[in-house]
């Protein structure tokens, strides 16, 4: 059984709601979740960035020159705690969705190392970088279950 905090909205916590509410999802071992009707968003593309990517990079990737609240987005990264990764998900161009996942406080995992692989370039502190971003166009993922634990990954 997969516990549920609802006054929580971030991505694990509506993904776990989702998964509870749909008797097929929870009772079947290898489904599809669509992330659009779970999480209640349309997008075209789903990002995901690991620890300490540099925000230029970030910026390079989605192909919005101008995303965040950055005063300095030439030393800023996007996450700075080990545990979490950046999940952005964009429409024509425009972030629609953007959360901050610890991935190791929920029981649903996102295997976004599955996705298909993006490098960006970018600055930071002062240097030319290559770092990389994960990317999904597909909004469905496949569910396996592992015990307790459901891992969403690309079909």
């Amino acid at each position: 059984m997969i516990i549920t905090f609802l006054s929580c909205s971030h991505t694990p916590n509506k993904l776990e709601e989702y998964i509870n509410c749909n008797d097929e999802l929870e009772s079947n071992g290898n489904a599809n979740i669509d992330l659009r009707k779970a999480l209640k968003i349309d997008y075209d593309t789903m990002f995901v960035f690991d620890v300490f990517t540099p925000v230029s990079v970030v910026r390079s990737i989605i192909g919005i020159p101008d995303y965040g609240d950055y005063r300095t987005p030439e030393t800023a990264l996007i996450c700075s705690d080990s545990e979490m990764c950046k999940i952005i998900l964009t429409k024509d161009k425009k972030v629609v969705y953007d959360d901050e996942y610890h991935y190791n406080d929920y029981q649903v995992k996102i295997n976004y190392h599955s996705f298909d692989t993006i490098v960006g370039e970018g600055i930071f502190d002062g240097k030319k970088i290559e770092a990389i971003g994960y990317k999904n166009a597909d909004s469905l993922l496949q569910i396996k279950k592992d015990g307790d634990i459901v891992i969403l990954s690309k079909r």
